[in-house]
C-alpha cells in the first residue's frame, strides 16, 4: 500500500511531538534524532513543521560539518547554509569533505563564493579556494584559474594552488605542464610545485621525462647500506616532508592528507632499512587496503585510486585524498595495479642526503615519541 506524503508528515509530526519538549527547550540528542528521523523520510517537506526546521537550524549550527551536515543542506536545498558551506570547502580543501562541500555549493547556485575568495587578499583562504574550485569541476570557475597563474603580483602560495589545481589530476594537462618547464616558460618559483605534479602523474612517459628534469640526486643512488651509513637530521627532515611530495598522499604527525598509509607511528613499525625499501621500492610490498586500481569508464575517462564498492557504486578516493562516486553501470572496466601508486623514482627529488634526512624524521615517529 502506497503512503501518501500528507500521512508521512502526520507521523513524523507525531514523532516530534514526542522527543521535542513542549515548552521549547533545547536538547541535542534530541535534534539528532530528528535530523536522523526527517532524512529517512523520503519527500519530507521540511516547510511542514517549525519543529524539526528548528531542529535542523540547531544541528547545522552545533554540528558544522559533522556527519549529517552535508546531507541536510543538499536534501533540503539550504542555500541559506552557503556561508558555512564555503567554510568548509576551505577549511577542509584537502580533505575528501571538502570536496563534497565545494561540489554542493556550486550545485546550490553557490558557487561565486569561491571565486570572490579566489580573488580576495587572504592569501591562505585564496589559495584554499584554489583547491576547491578544482575539487568541483565547475567549468565557469576553473576559468579563473590561468589569470591567477599569469599574474606575478598574487603570492606563491595562491600561484602554486592553482597550479596544482589546472594540472594536478588531468594527464593531457599535465602534457602540456610538461611543455611549459622544458620551455622555460613558467615560473622559476614554480618549478618545485610541478615537479610534485608531474613526477605523480598517472602518465609514466611524463614521470620518467620529469625524472629526468627535475631529479637532484646526480648519477646512482647510493644503495640501501651505503644510505644507512648515513647519520640524518629528523628537523630536516620534518620540512622535507612537507616540500618533497610526502604530504600529498601520507599523515604524520598531523601534517598531510590521510590517503596513503598513515605514518605517524611508522617508527613503532619499521626500522630504517625497511623506511627505506618502502621509499626506493615502493611496489615491493604494497600494504593492504591500499592497492592501486585503473578505473575505465564508458565515456573512456580513466580514473586512478583506491576503491570502495556497494551493490549499486563504486567509491574512488584519488591521491591527493579527493573521492568520486561512480554508479557501476558507468563503469567499462577496472583493474587492480600490478605498482603500487607510490610511483618509483620519487626520492630522487632529494638529494642523499636528504632522503638519509627524511629517514631520520619518520624513524621518530613513535606512539611515546
Amino acid at each position: 500500500m502506497r503512503i501518501s506524503h500528507h500521512y508521512v508528515t502526520v507521523l513524523v509530526m507525531g514523532a516530534l511531538a514526542l522527543v521535542l519538549p513542549a515548552q521549547g527547550q533545547e536538547d541535542s540528542s534530541r535534534d539528532t534524532l530528528i535530523v536522523e528521523t526527517i532524512l529517512r523520510i523520503e519527500g519530507f517537506d521540511l516547510s511542514s513543521s517549525t519543529k524539526a526546521q528548528g531542529a535542523v537550524r540547531r544541528y547545522l549550527k552545533n554540528e558544522w560539518g559533522g556527519e549529517r551536515y552535508l546531507d541536510l543542506i543538499e536534501r533540503f536545498d539550504l542555500k541559506e547554509e552557503a556561508p558555512g558551506l564555503l567554510r568548509l570547502a576551505l577549511k577542509k580543501s584537502e580533505s575528501p569533505t571538502g570536496a563534497e562541500a565545494a561540489t554542493l555549493l556550486v550545485g546550490l547556485g553557490k558557487g561565486a563564493l569561491l571565486g570572490e575568495t579566489l580573488e580576495g587578499e587572504d592569501e591562505v583562504a585564496a589559495g584554499q579556494a584554489a583547491k576547491a574550485i578544482a575539487h568541483s569541476g565547475d567549468a565557469t570557475l576553473m576559468k579563473a584559474l590561468p589569470k591567477v597563474l599569469a599574474n606575478p603580483e598574487r603570492p606563491l602560495r595562491v600561484r602554486s594552488s592553482a597550479l596544482s589545481a589546472l594540472y594536478g589530476k588531468d594527464p593531457e594537462r599535465q602534457a602540456q605542464l610538461l611543455t611549459m618547464v622544458k620551455s622555460n616558460e613558467l615560473a622559476e618559483d614554480l618549478r618545485q610545485t610541478a615537479s610534485e605534479i608531474l613526477m605523480l602523474s598517472r602518465n609514466a612517459e611524463i614521470r620518467e621525462e620529469a625524472k629526468s628534469i627535475f631529479s637532484v640526486a646526480k648519477g646512482d643512488y647510493p644503495s640501501i647500506v651505503e644510505l644507512l651509513k648515513r647519520k640524518g637530521d629528523p628537523s630536516r627532515g620534518k620540512e622535507l616532508f612537507v616540500t618533497k611530495t610526502c604530504m600529498i598522499c601520507h599523515e604524520a604527525g598531523g601534517t598531510g592528507i590521510n590517503f596513503g598509509p598513515g605514518l605517524s607511528q611508522i617508527g613503532d613499525k619499521l626500522d630504517a632499512r625497511a623506511l627505506y625499501e618502502a621509499i626506493l621500492l615502493p611496489s615491493e610490498k604494497i600494504s593492504m587496503g591500499f592497492e592501486g586500481w585503473e578505473v575505465t569508464l564508458k565515456n573512456n575517462t580513466k580514473l586512478v585510486g583506491i576503491i570502495e564498492e556497494t551493490e549499486e557504486n563504486l567509491t574512488l578516493t584519488m591521491i591527493g585524498g579527493a573521492k568520486q562516486t561512480i554508479e557501476k553501470g558507468e563503469i567499462s572496466s577496472k583493474a587492480k595495479m600490478k605498482q603500487s601508486l607510490m610511483y618509483p623514482g620519487l626520492h630522487q627529488l632529494m638529494t642523499p642526503d636528504e632522503l638519509a634526512d627524511l629517514v631520520a624524521y619518520l624513524s621518530s615517529l613513535r606512539k611515546d615519541g
